[in-house]
């Protein structure tokens, strides 16, 4: 790694001796581009006539051109949607001349369609994305605004190539570790359980956020790690010396759960002391503020146990299959989370003189969960003899039981960001450089109170009395994705006559306590210049810099986290302790009944009650091992260093370059195994069930270095016509719960899982190409492709263990591992245009869509041959049309994600994939009076289902309903 450093700043110091001189005799022009209103422009073109030097402006409408020619200059600025604007500048050497360039809109392209807030922030976001150096798409604060989105996640879906569960964000169907998630151009820690490396993205409101960028095609200058691309949030900085304020006040309504929501923001930004050098003064403050009360909630069916059985006609005894997939354990349950968040994000700059500038900003987000959660669950066991195919169709067994469960929860994730940048321009030079840090943080506490019903087995004991051998207990009617139960059985005599399932049937036998913590954090420093240079009549700009990252991860559970396990009394029966016989009648969108549901008070009132002590005992077993099996730490260490040189040929851009990171991990977890110890407490009355375990300290390092080549072209063949082309290079690392060597082991559903210290991070060549016309009416037409060839992907593993000499032979084994390459093929195709060729009022229709077709081939190892890459979705899309003048604004939005494999089995039988979904979105807003506006949104108006199945599709997995969501309320500028 030194020589490699070594060799490169001797690189960079010849290139530097050889440009050196090409910045004699020339001089500068800076300043902001600005529309008649006073409001900056982002990603303006400004460019020195008659020449290939030019620049645009950033997010707070500044440019600077460096390295005129002294003497007399013609400088054209151009702006999507404005009229151009050329201006003749006397330049003097080495000086730096200000002036700002306001713009007016193009009466030509729009006609006498008024600019509303709809056509403004795609404007703003295709300006942005027209002037960029390699292939990313924008999402201004305005467009943010467009649509029904409370965060980051839900938000960025809007895009091509974009999908989210709600929570992760992935980029043109791979991973989500495969996307680097950035603000401010620095990487955000997560805190997600398991040691993820993206932090959940509905932790941070979108509505405190200047603009959003997606990156499709990495720079040297970026972080190497981002196969798929980079998502960089941005805060803005103050523009005006006039304050600005802006306050909303909203409410809500969860439609599943029937509970009124609140959300509160808030903003303000100024500029301060206006003097000789810095007209727009020197100070500036930006603050936001985001407050939200949500009641989310959703049902869902849980039946992620399906595994291989013998199954036997019961009218003849004749075999019918040897491998007939049976659910053996599935669940309902039933949600509710109150969800409070803040966030907070506060910009101070300072500008002492026109060609220095720092910017101290700070985000902070918080979000506290409180959750309840009721859950019935259904063993559907096999007995020795496999399952039954019943007169009536169902499937019988001999072997059953209920369970029912009520959970406490309170989940609080906090996340800061401090970002500390400089930069200065010297000459040809601009010099820049910074300092981040991000801590975050998640902690989980819960309470889950268990209660069960005796285990109705053919052949075995129920208050003393034994069942027949060979008794139907009970049957599954149909494995539909609304599984259901019923039992056949009737008890009689000693066992009682009440039904298997009966309330009073039930006893609490379990109170689990599930505290977790887990920690984020990342310090980077960074150094950055570049020099602006001309090869012959072609102005180029070379660039070098450094970076350092020291990143940790770790997991644990507090010491004072037990479980108890409870012996069954009259006082604990669920008949004494229930809540209510009857949670819910429309259960799954109406399709099934909940059941009953314990309460946790009664629970907790029994557990007060010093007479009932002695049938409460810490279970020192599943508590410990619970606490060991959780703990991870990890500690990650990238040094990196990049060069890139980019020249302007007359309409053709072309950049190089290569950037180097080496990475340092070192982590500590535990192996834990599991048995059973004739002399420790047998654990839920099955002298068969683990009690006791060892754990074993685990701790090891790897290092690796990555050689990342850069080459991109863009041609302007018009001044809205673009082609871009690009090969790039980038990895993506495990996350940290797949790479420490933990071991764990659930005996209940037969599972193991194991880290993988042998993880490789994956490498990935990528080509893209690009078509982008932009419109004269603020519309963009774009087609491209994009193929990506990645070496050793990871991928998520749920196989069966073949180990006659494990104790966990036949088990289900779940293990992260490298595929041997995957190839990713891919098409993106966007259209946004403004209707105004249509007649009448119609002219004020806007339609945007973006579809992106995928296709892969991903090889993991030789028995299951090449198949699609896990988590890539063959189809995503959207599509909204909008209603938009000054004054009022309506728009109905479509999101589709394709179905994707979530897991990959020992084989297709065990795969596990998440079904295709629409989503659809309807809001609007109203203008009252100048600075006053009324808006209102409703969020999965369908309330679309989320499906997941294992295999096969009519073998349910997952299903789920959120439910709709309505808001409204007012925002008021000023």
């Amino acid at each position: 790694m030194k020589s490699i450093l070594k060799n490169l700043a001797w690189t960079i110091a010849l290139i530097l001796t050889a440009i050196s001189g090409y910045a004699q005799g020339k001089g500068n022009l800076r300043g902001v581009v600005k529309d008649d209103t006073g409001d900056v422009l982002p990603g303006a073109a400004v460019v020195v006539k008659g020449t290939t030097l030019g620049t645009a402006t950033d997010l707070n409408g500044s440019y600077i051109l460096q390295g005129i020619p002294a003497g007399p200059t013609e400088v054209v600025v151009n702006y999507l949607g404005y009229e151009p604007i050329t201006k003749t500048f006397i330049i003097k050497a080495n000086e730096t001349e200000t002036f700002d360039f306001i713009l007016r809109q193009s009466a030509i392209a729009l006609g006498d369609v008024v600019i509303s807030a709809a056509i403004d922030g795609q404007q703003r976001a295709l300006n942005q994305q027209k002037v960029a150096d390699n292939m990313m798409q924008i999402l201004s604060a305005d467009q943010m605004g467009r649509f029904p989105d409370l965060n980051v996640s839900d938000a960025l879906r809007r895009l091509s190539g974009v999908t989210s569960d709600g929570k992760e964000v992935q980029l043109r169907g791979t991973p989500a570790n495969f996307t680097n998630i950035n603000i401010n151009g620095e990487q955000i820690m997560s805190s997600q359980e398991g040691g993820k490396r993206n932090e959940s993205m509905d932790v941070i409101p979108s509505d405190i956020l200047s603009s959003m960028e997606v990156q499709k095609t990495l720079l040297p200058s970026n972080d190497g790690d981002a196969i798929a691309g980079i998502i960089n949030m941005r805060t803005g900085t103050a523009r005006s010396l006039k304050p600005k304020f802006s306050i909303d006040l909203g409410t809500g309504y969860t439609f599943l759960r029937e509970k009124v929501d609140y959300n509160v923001k808030a903003s303000y930004a100024q500029r301060f002391f206006k003097n000789a050098k810095n007209q727009d003064g020197v100070f500036g403050v930006r603050a936001n503020y985001s407050y939200l009360i949500d009641h989310k909630g959703y049902d869902r069916l849980e039946a992620e146990a399906w595994e291989p059985y013998k199954l036997t006609d019961h009218a003849t005894g004749n075999v019918i299959d040897e491998n007939a997939y049976v659910p053996t354990d599935f669940r309902y349950r039933y949600q509710l989370l109150t969800s409070t968040r803040h966030g907070a994000s506060v910009t101070l700059d300072w500008t002492p003189t026109q060609n220095t500038k720092f910017v101290l900003s700070t985000i902070y987000n918080q979000r506290s969960e409180d959750g309840e959660r009721f859950r019935n669950r259904f063993r559907f066991r096999d007995n020795g003899n496999g399952f039954y195919l019943m007169e009536n169709g169902s499937i019988g067994s001999e072997r059953m039981r209920n369970i029912s469960q009520i959970t406490t929860s309170l989940e609080t994730v906090r996340n800061i960001n401090i970002n500390l940048d400089g930069e200065t321009t010297i000459g040809s030079w601009k010099i820049d450089g910074g300092l981040f840090y991000t801590k975050s943080s998640r902690s989980y506490e819960s309470e889950m109170d268990g209660f069960q019903t005796p285990e109705w087995r053919a052949g075995k004991k129920v208050n003393g009395v034994t069942i027949p051998k060979k008794t139907i207990i009970g049957e599954i009617a149909s494995f539909d994705k609304y599984l259901q139960y019923k039992y056949i059985f009737e008890p009689s005599g000693k066992m009682g006559t009440e039904a298997p399932d009966a309330i009073s049937r039930y006893n609490l036998y379990s109170i689990e306590t599930w505290n977790h913590e887990t920690r984020g954090e990342n310090f980077t420093f960074r150094m950055n210049a570049a020099k602006n240079y001309f090869i012959k009549d072609y102005a180029s700009t070379f660039s070098f810099g450094v970076k350092g990252k020291f990143m940790g991860n770790k997991g644990y559970v507090p010491q004072d986290t037990w479980n108890y396990s409870v012996n069954a009394s009259e006082a604990n029966s669920l008949s004494n302790l229930l809540y209510t016989d009857q949670v819910s009648t429309k259960f799954l969108n109406n399709h099934l009944n909940f059941g009953p549901a314990p309460s946790i008070d009664k629970v907790h009132a029994y557990v007060a009650n010093s007479a009932n002590s002695k049938d409460i005992i810490i279970n020192e077993y599943t508590s410990n091992s619970a606490r060991d099996a959780f703990y991870y730490d990890a500690s990650e260490q990238v040094m990196a260093g990049y060069l890139m040189n980019k020249i302007q040929f007359d309409k053709l851009m072309f950049l190089a370059g290569m950037r180097i990171e080496h990475t340092k991990v070192d982590y500590k977890a535990n192996r834990v195994d599991r048995f059973v110890n004739p002399n420790a407490p047998i654990q839920g009355d099955d002298a068969s069930f683990y009690n006791d375990y060892k754990v074993t300290p685990v701790k090891s390092s790897l290092s690796y270095m990555k050689v990342l080549p850069n080459v991109q072209f863009k041609y302007d063949l018009t001044d809205k016509t673009i082609f871009r082309l690009a090969w790039t290079t980038g990895y993506s690392r495990p996350n940290i719960s797949e790479l420490v060597p933990k071991q764990d082991v659930s005996q209940d559903l037969q599972q193991v899982t194991i880290g993988n210290p042998d993880l490789k991070p994956a490498y990935a060549h990528n080509l893209d190409l690009l078509f982008e016309q932009y419109l004269s009416n603020v519309g963009l037409v774009s087609g491209g492709f994009f193929y990506k060839h990645i070496d050793k992907f990871q991928y998520l593993s749920e196989g069966i263990l073949h180990d006659a000499t494990s104790p966990y032979d036949g088990w289900k084994v779940i293990q992260s591992k490298n595929g041997e390459a995957a190839k990713v093929y891919g098409a993106e195709i966007t259209l946004n245009t403004n209707l105004t060729f249509l007649p009448g009022f119609l002219k004020n229709l806007l339609f945007t869509s973006n579809y992106t077709f995928i296709h892969s081939k991903a090889v993991t190892d030789q028995e299951r041959g090449a198949l699609r890459l896990p988590g890539q979705a063959k189809h995503t899309a959207n599509f909204a049309l909008a209603y938009s003048t000054k004054r009022f604004t309506i728009q109905a939005a479509m999101n589709y994600n394709g179905s994707y494999i979530m897991a990959l089995g020992s084989d297709a039988e065990r795969d596990i994939w998440r079904n295709g979904r629409w989503q659809m979105d309807i809001n609007g807003s109203v203008q009252i009076v100048k600075g006053l506006t009324f808006w209102l949104e409703a969020v999965n108006v369908l309330n679309s289902e989320s499906y997941s199945y294992f295999g096969s599709k009519d073998r349910v997995y997952n299903l789920q309903y959120n439910g709709a969501n309505g808001r409204c309320g007012f925002t008021y500028k000023f």
